[in-house]
């Protein structure tokens, strides 16, 4: 195995770079570092393949990711359900890196650059289901991410869920959505490629 190839890892069925290899360099030097700490694969993604594994989406479903960054949870929503995938970021800077893996795992993405509040009444109407992972880690973040899902479940998405190890916004938001929505709040836990223990948001319509 060539030392090129020691830095694609496989996890969930899906090859990404590691941060070493010469293709994410080149990106970090070549363009713009991302911002909102959109300089890696958080987590909280995996919890949700690891839900879609056990209650998997209609194929060729249309869904959205919204803090999408590098676009792994899209490109694995595009790969394995066949899925009319939009990753929206506020970041530009992400797009390159979703861009790479989603060449590199032989599928295809859209992306979009948007803040949440930013998003359309008939984009929102397109899609079946909308996806979030570490999404809400800021206070700022609870009011636009309600009024999203509001607005979501509004023009018909059928469900909305948002991952996250359990940070105070986040918790305020799902005690919201909870009241107001009747959503769901599961506590689950990540086995690989990292020991975690985090939250699954579900919000059916």
């Amino acid at each position: 195995m060539s030392s090129e190839e020691t830095q694609i890892k496989e996890v969930r069925g899906l090859k990404l770079y590691k941060k070493k290899h010469k293709v994410i360099k080149k990106l970090l030097k070549d363009t713009s570092t991302p911002e909102i700490h959109g300089d890696k694969v958080w987590f909280s993604s995996y919890l949700i393949m690891d839900y879609l594994l056990k209650n998997p989406p209609k194929l060729k479903s249309h869904i959205l990711e919204i803090g999408s960054g590098w676009g792994i949870l899209s490109i694995y929503c595009a790969k394995k359900y066949q899925a009319d995938v939009v990753a929206v970021d506020a970041d530009k800077n992400v797009f390159p890196f979703l861009d790479m893996h989603a060449q590199l795992n032989e599928t295809k993405v859209r992306s979009k650059v948007s803040r949440y509040e930013k998003l359309k009444g008939s984009l929102l109407a397109e899609q079946d289901l909308i996806l979030g992972g570490d999404i809400c880690f800021w206070n700022e973040l609870i009011a636009p991410l309600y009024k999203l899902i509001k607005k979501s479940l509004k023009n018909g998405v059928k469900t909305i869920i948002i991952a996250d190890p359990g940070r105070s916004p986040f918790l305020k938001l799902a005690k919201k959505c909870k009241k107001k929505f009747n959503a769901e709040l599961i506590e689950v836990k990540l086995k690989d490629p990292v020991k975690e223990e985090g939250y699954l948001l579900i919000i059916k319509n």
